[in-house]
């Protein structure tokens, strides 16, 4: 009888293991001077924890192991605490151990450990890596060849060339995203153009990096819509000012100095486009809309409904200025998360640039 009892009861096996939450996502649209800007950044970053670096000779010396039922990595000779993985520490060190991050997170806890584990101990070749941490959590797992560029050190980069460009006294921010990637929107009065009557836009630039591994460092030209605070980013094809994060940090910081003034050049060539995009008309929105492969379709969608605000109609119309156009693509983006709509900003230069190519 007590055996049946036994038999009747199912066995469970543990829960999975969960990571620690990375650095939230935060966007502030502003008008703030650089030095202003530049501390809400670095308090946003000091908020997240005490950054720091430790080089590892060999991950293979390392573990995964359980806390709490989280992640955590520990070395095998237990001179370290346990250090919490973040989610895209978790996914850096899958990834080079050549597991299926999502696969594994979805599995019981004793299969998540055995899996990465054994992936650990049966690399062929020595694993130097450097963990970035906030705290006693590991944010990154990165090669040892990666350069850091954290915040304080972007924003004196930064500051420096424009101290250097006789700039620092003029620029105003417009915006700063902080969390897994970081965006500086830099906007210039002086060049300010009134594009059609009363719809004012300036020469910007935009700086994006990550202190967690999920961004070059990257220079862009914009146009800044005054009226509504839409970010049209120069055409990918117009301008590639980036920099991955290896080898020697202060070829990061030169670049800096000298990505700037040429992004800013290629931001004057978009507002001659951008001027041109009033008189310009695309026919067949609908067909338009949908050929913006590179948004997926609820943002698609999105950019119908910016486009009937934008016109105050209820329907979709058949053909519109590239300049209506265009805003409404840049005004989906607002909605997204920073990283995200940096890129869709971005659509939207590509899509002035295809819709003015040749134009006088």
């Amino acid at each position: 009888m007590a055996m049946q009892s036994m038999a009747a009861v199912p066995r469970t096996l543990p829960p999975p293991l969960v990571t620690t939450p990375d650095m939230p996502a935060s966007w502030l649209n502003l008008d703030d001077n650089f030095d202003q800007a530049a501390q809400k950044i670095v308090d946003a970053h000091l908020e997240d924890g005490e950054a720091r670096d430790l080089p590892v000779p060999d991950m293979r010396g390392w573990g995964v192991v359980p806390d709490a039922g989280r992640f955590a990595l520990a070395p095998l000779a237990r001179h370290h605490q346990p250090l919490l993985l973040r989610g895209a520490a978790f996914s850096n060190l899958a990834t080079r151990v050549g597991a299926p991050a999502d696969f594994i997170k979805r599995l019981p806890a004793p299969l998540q450990l055995a899996n990465m584990n054994w992936l650990l101990t049966s690399q062929a070749c020595a694993m130097p890596s450097m963990l970035r941490l906030r705290g006693d959590e590991v944010t990154a797992v990165v090669s040892d060849r990666y350069a850091p560029l954290d915040a304080p050190e972007l924003l004196d980069a930064v500051r420096d060339a424009l101290v250097n460009h006789g700039a620092i006294g003029e620029v105003r921010v417009k915006s700063i995203a902080t969390g897994m990637v970081d965006v500086l929107r830099l906007v210039f009065p002086s060049g300010t153009e009134a594009v059609k009557v009363g719809d004012i836009s300036a020469l910007g630039v935009d700086i994006s990096t990550s202190s967690f591994a999920r961004s070059s460092l990257h220079v862009r030209g914009l146009v800044w819509r005054l009226k509504c605070t839409n970010g049209l980013r120069v055409a990918e094809n117009r301008s590639s000012f980036s920099f991955r994060h290896v080898g020697d940090s202060r070829r990061l910081r030169d670049g800096i100095g000298e990505a700037i003034p040429a992004a800013l050049m290629e931001a004057r060539g978009t507002m001659a486009r951008w001027k041109q995009a009033v008189s310009v008309m695309v026919q067949d929105v609908a067909l338009a809309i949908d050929q913006l492969r590179d948004l997926t379709v609820p943002e698609r969608k999105a950019v119908e409904g910016a486009l009937k605000g934008e016109l105050g109609v209820q329907e979709l119309p058949e053909h519109v200025a590239l300049y209506d156009l265009v805003n409404a693509v840049t005004s989906t983006a607002q909605q997204a998360v920073p990283s995200r709509r940096i890129e869709i900003e971005g659509v939207g230069g590509d899509l002035l640039d295809a819709r003015t190519r040749g134009l006088a």
